[in-house]
Order: C-alpha cells, then structure tokens, then sequence
C-alpha cells in the first residue's frame, strides 16, 4: 500500500512513460533510416512494458483507480514534433536529440521518486530496474545518433 503521496508520483510516473511511449511510436513513423526505426519502436515497445509494471503497483493500491494516458504536456510535445517536422523536414539526428531530451527528464523524475521517497520494496526494485534500462535505452540513443552525426559530416 501507497500513501497518497507515493501514488500521486507513481501517477505521474506511469504518465510520463506513457508520454515516452507515445513519442517513441510517433517518431518511429517519421524516420526514414531502417535502424533508426526499429530503435524507436523497441524502446516505445519497451516503455508500454515498463508503464504495465507501473499501472499493476497502482491497481493494487486502488483497484477502481481509472489510470492516465499520459499529460497534456506530453500531447503538446507531440503536436509541436509534427509541427516542426512539416515547417523544417526533420532528420533523424534532430529526433535522437528530442528522445534524448525527453529520457533525460524521465530519468531525472525516476530520480527525484527513488531519492525522495519511502517506497515498499517491491516499488524500489521495480523502479530501479527501470531506471537502469532506462540509462541503457538513452546511451543507445546518443551512440545512434553520434553515429548519424559522424555519417553527415
């Protein structure tokens, strides 16, 4: 069992996964680089995994709870990606550097929840792992990019 604080930041948590997935997928389908691709929906696809684990830890502290899909933010951030991408034709390297933003303030919220809070065990192991894979999905993100990066120039 969660206080209410607790469930408040595994919402947001759970949210903004959702916002990560949602980026991931939408990316994906505006990217015309093959790998470039099959990264982006790996890790959407990984991210809807991770906001499983989280949703099932908030069910348990209130099963009639009806859990976001993600913020407003996050639908803002995609409608503003499309926006760009018609007005500038944006390249692949452009995206990886937009995924990197966004990963870095998931990991800085993961941080903020795991610093800050007394979570049960069960909680801290699970968002723990995240975080690490989490790390592991934004390192493959720059070395992709860095990549690109060395190809363009």
């Amino acid at each position: 069992m969660h206080t209410e604080e607790q469930y408040k930041w595994l919402q947001e948590i759970h949210d903004l996964l959702a916002d990560s997935r949602k980026t991931y997928n939408a990316i994906s389908h505006r990217v015309d680089d093959a790998h470039v691709k099959e990264l982006l929906l790996r890790i959407s696809s990984k991210r809807a995994n991770m906001e499983s684990e989280v949703a099932q830890d908030l069910v348990q502290h209130d099963p009639t709870e009806k859990l976001g899909n993600g913020t407003v933010a996050g639908t803002v951030q995609r409608v503003l990606l499309t926006f760009r991408d018609i007005l500038n034709d944006t390249n692949e390297v452009n995206v990886l550097v937009e995924c990197e933003r966004q990963d870095s303030e998931l990991l800085g919220r993961y941080t903020q929840v795991l610093n800050s809070m007394d979570l049960n065990e069960a909680s801290r192991a699970t968002l723990a792992r995240q975080y690490a894979e989490l790390e592991q999905d934004l390192h493959q993100v720059i070395t992709t990019r860095e990549a690109m990066e060395d190809v363009e120039h």
